[in-house]
């Protein structure tokens, strides 16, 4: 199974960076040079996390029917790129049902905060999770309230 660079098919790229909106439609991701952006490009122009669907990716993969060897590669190429995902297993052939309108969370492996919150939860094994988790509270209050922890998690995914 090769590797195909993934190349996104509905962004917009406005002259202000932080005007990014997604679209559906038929447009392909080009920057204003007309040059196609990469999943890699988007991930990291809307701050390091982004939603997807199984179809937009399949689409960029260039396949018409999603499969298991359509979530392989693209799992592949998103891993290759220096990108994770959320939830896992909607890339893994345990999803036997992959539907192209299941959405995917898309950020990058970069060595941050949020990276390592999502690495410290998908693989516990492979992680310090209670350096992680400390590293999350240090200069917070103690004693966060239900709503303080749900506004971190928020703020730390970029909700």
């Amino acid at each position: 199974m090769g590797h195909r660079h993934i190349v996104c098919a509905d962004l917009l790229v406005c002259p202000d960076m932080g005007a990014l909106t997604n679209l559906h439609d038929e447009r392909p991701h080009t920057g204003e040079d007309g040059t196609p952006i990469t999943l890699a490009e988007r991930c990291h122009a809307t701050g390091g996390l982004f939603r997807t669907t199984l179809g937009e990716l399949r689409e960029e993969l260039g396949y018409g029917r999603l499969g298991r060897h359509v979530l392989a590669e693209a799992a592949e190429s998103l891993t290759l790129e220096g990108l994770g995902w959320f939830p896992s297993w909607r890339l893994s052939p345990r999803n036997d049902k992959p539907h192209k309108d299941q959405e995917l969370w898309v950020f990058a492996r970069d060595g941050g905060l949020r990276c390592q919150i999502i690495c410290a939860i998908q693989e516990p094994d492979d992680c310090d999770v209670p350096a992680v988790l400390n590293g999350l509270l240090t200069g917070r209050p103690q004693d966060l309230s239900p709503e303080d922890k749900l506004d971190l998690i928020r703020e730390i995914l970029g909700l």
